[in-house]
């Protein structure tokens, strides 16, 4: 019980100093010997729930680093994220897991087994699983699992829509952007999310704006709107929110990066 408190505190710590950190790049060079302490940790104890959490988070926010310069290796980063999450969702209600892999019409009734202090789980669980989806759009399988994780995004919506200053906003911004028509694609609901997602932000996030810039405004064709919210994002203090320091230095990177390869918007 020790040895899991003071391996739970210094999780903790590193998480805090690593968003809280300016430098990416160091951070993504780092983050690979982190992970595998927590593959370790989850090897000795693979039924502890905030282990598998921590797992699941601490993946999904690397392969968010690494995505643009290594896709194929986010593919797999992304897959770690996916599982340990699920697996820790299984594991806290255990009346889950038969439904994650039922038809959608049964996995539907899967809030009947959620409790609100699930929130910032359920949170990472959708997160990883649609940060999976988002780099395998060429499979129709994966694809077919989108219905299951917005639902999850809308449950955590309802109960919380301030987590991480509105990021559940920012994700089904991102979805309802990206998505055809025929999947469930709708650029007036993917504009609320973002509009919602920087009010809740204060507008010192980002990432909000160029991920608004990114699925938005290339998807309605507006590079004036696309040009502008680059430029927001980069307007934005890295340290505004300390805790989003990072966020918010990768974002800067990012926004120049689209600001300079206008090709992109074609």
């Amino acid at each position: 019980m020790l040895r899991n408190a003071a391996i739970r505190s210094l999780m903790e710590d590193l998480a805090t100093a690593t968003n809280k950190h300016e430098d990416a790049e160091l951070v993504a060079q780092a983050a690979p010997i982190y992970l595998l302490l927590m593959d370790g940790l989850v090897e000795g104890s693979p039924d502890d729930t905030d282990l598998l959490l921590e797992a699941s988070r601490a993946y999904t926010s690397y392969g968010a680093l690494i995505e643009s310069s290594a896709p194929e290796r986010a593919r797999l980063i992304y897959g770690r994220g996916k599982d340990y999450g699920l697996r820790a969702l299984a594991q806290k209600r255990r009346t889950v897991e038969p439904l994650l892999s039922a038809p959608y019409d049964e996995f539907t009734k899967i809030a009947s087994s959620l409790r609100s202090e699930d929130v910032e789980l359920v949170f990472w669980v959708a997160s990883g699983w649609g940060a999976w989806i988002s780099v395998h759009t060429e499979s129709m399988s994966a694809l077919a699992d989108l219905p299951r994780v917005i639902l999850l995004m809308e449950w955590v919506i309802e109960r919380d829509e301030t987590i991480l200053l509105g990021s559940p906003h920012l994700f089904l911004g991102i979805y309802y952007a990206a998505l055809p028509p025929m999947l469930g694609g709708k650029p007036e609901r993917s504009r609320a999310h973002f509009d919602r997602a920087v009010e809740l932000s204060g507008g010192k996030s980002a990432i909000v704006y160029v991920q608004m810039a990114r699925y938005y405004a290339r998807q309605m064709y507006d590079f004036e709107l696309y040009t502008s919210l680059l430029n927001q994002a980069l307007d934005v203090p890295a340290d505004a929110v300390p805790e989003l320091t990072l966020q918010n230095a990768a974002a800067h990177d990012l926004a120049r990066t689209l600001l300079h390869d206008t090709d992109l918007f074609q």
